[in-house]
């Protein structure tokens, strides 16, 4: 699935995707991202506590300094690069990564299959 052109990505920008639905029929996103080491990386947006979505629906990802993902709900903080909980309830967790490809300068996702 076709996201963007990498040259319209930068730090501290989360570009939101559709991913399909899970196995109960709700549908998924997917965080797209630039992590501090430059590379492209995408997370499910479920927080590792519980099953919701880590901004809330307010579309705020990261923490006050920008440098983690956070939820506003749990105060769960997790690492851009491997999506790693070092703060929180589901610390020593990780958030669901999702395929990133890049070809010719664009940036693709590959959604997890139904029931994942």
């Amino acid at each position: 699935m076709r996201v963007c052109p990498r040259e319209e990505l930068r730090p501290g920008l989360v570009k939101v995707v559709a991913l399909g639905k899970d196995r109960h029929g709700l549908p998924r996103e997917g965080l797209v991202l630039i992590d501090g080491r430059g590379d492209v990386r995408c997370w499910v947006n479920l927080c590792k506590h519980l099953p919701i979505p880590i901004d809330g629906g307010s579309r705020e990802f990261f923490d006050e300094h920008g440098a983690h993902l956070f939820c506003g709900t749990h105060g769960a903080k997790f690492r851009l690069h491997d999506g790693y909980c070092i703060e929180g309830p589901c610390s020593g967790d990780a958030l669901d990564a999702v395929e990133v490809l890049e070809e010719d300068g664009v940036v693709y996702v590959v959604p997890p299959p139904v029931g994942d």
